[in-house]
């Protein structure tokens, strides 16, 4: 019961046939209708629910990795601070990053009464075609991307770092590594968050809010600028088209463990500010800051604009269908 229903009464709570004035009925609290909506928990507090939960994971997961294992906590602060990233790191921090992350999702789906897979990367897709297509297309983008780039003279490619063991080594651990950044950061982003987002405002509001913030963040790695911020706000859109069009993530996550494993480890040139260890070449990016992207590396170039239009112009023509829509998602 209530606090409204304890301090009022009518005739109909002792005579059910005495017909009660719109005027003296009790609807729901405000405080009620501040967290809930027709379709259960409003969208902003499931997201609000969502990150606690998944900071709480890291406060206890990463902050007990850095206090009890000073190689985990000497290669966080060399990605951090000095902006050099090496695969092992990226396989165990973003490894635990997505684990954590499918966790306080399996959480709320527990609360939201729906399936894991709801949130845009379903196990059934796992590693299928769709991943395999966008990781074609992800090498193809870095490709050409850093191809127009040399053509204009600001980009040599240089002599081979890597041989033998060694090579074959790096090769295997950055493409773990990059895979788990896919997962985590298109889960993260374009899974859980543009869900529920979503739900609450729109699919495109959405996209547009979390690909902004996507953009903003990169600006905190070493080396990142606006422009470079702004080339990422401009892969997170491209991504949640390519959520519309495919129906799940998994497009977008081969895509981005490909582009970025091409641009780390193949060409051996920043990636939105961060340098590697074991890359393949002993390249050099030079020339006008507008062409090579300086340090941020070539998503600070304007290359990296001009071939997003061609990458987003090519995926709409050869899948024209919502396939979101037509599965009857709420996205």
């Amino acid at each position: 019961m209530t606090c409204g229903d304890a301090m009022s009464t009518s005739p109909s709570d002792f005579n059910p046939s005495v017909p009660v004035p719109e005027s003296s009925k009790v609807g729901p609290s405000r405080i009620r209708k501040l967290f809930l909506g027709p379709n259960g928990i409003r969208a902003g507090w499931r997201l609000a629910m969502f990150s606690l939960l998944f900071g709480a994971l890291n406060f206890l997961v990463i902050g007990s990795g850095v206090r009890l294992i000073p190689s985990f906590a000497a290669m966080l602060t060399q990605a951090r601070s000095g902006g050099v990233l090496s695969p092992q790191f990226e396989i165990i921090f973003e490894g635990a990053q997505l684990a954590l992350a499918l966790l306080a999702a399996g959480i709320m789906s527990q609360i939201e009464k729906r399936p894991l897979a709801a949130y845009g990367m379903p196990l059934a897709g796992a590693f299928g075609r769709v991943f395999w297509q966008g990781a074609l297309w992800g090498l193809a983008f870095e490709t050409a991307e850093m191809l127009a780039i040399y053509l204009l003279g600001g980009f040599t490619f240089g002599t081979l770092a890597l041989s033998g063991t060694a090579l074959v080594k790096f090769a295997l651990l950055w493409g773990i590594g990059f895979v788990f950044v896919g997962m985590y950061e298109e889960f993260l982003f374009r899974g859980y968050a543009q869900f529920t987002l979503a739900s609450g405002m729109g699919f495109w509001p959405a996209a547009l809010l979390l690909s902004g913030l996507f953009g903003a963040i990169h600006l905190s790695n070493p080396g990142e600028g606006w422009v470079g911020a702004l080339s990422v706000f401009a892969f997170g859109i491209f991504a949640c088209f390519t959520l519309r069009r495919t129906g799940s993530i998994w497009f977008v996550i081969g895509f981005h463990a490909a582009s970025d494993y091409a641009e780390t480890f193949i060409y051996s040139v920043p990636d939105s500010g961060m340098l590697a260890t074991g890359h393949l070449l002993n390249s050099n990016l030079h020339g006008p800051r507008w062409l090579s992207g300086g340090s941020i590396g070539p998503e600070g170039s304007l290359m990296s604009f001009v071939i997003f239009a061609i990458v987003f112009a090519a995926f709409h023509k050869m899948h024209p269908v919502n396939r979101i829509e037509t599965s009857g998602s709420p996205l």
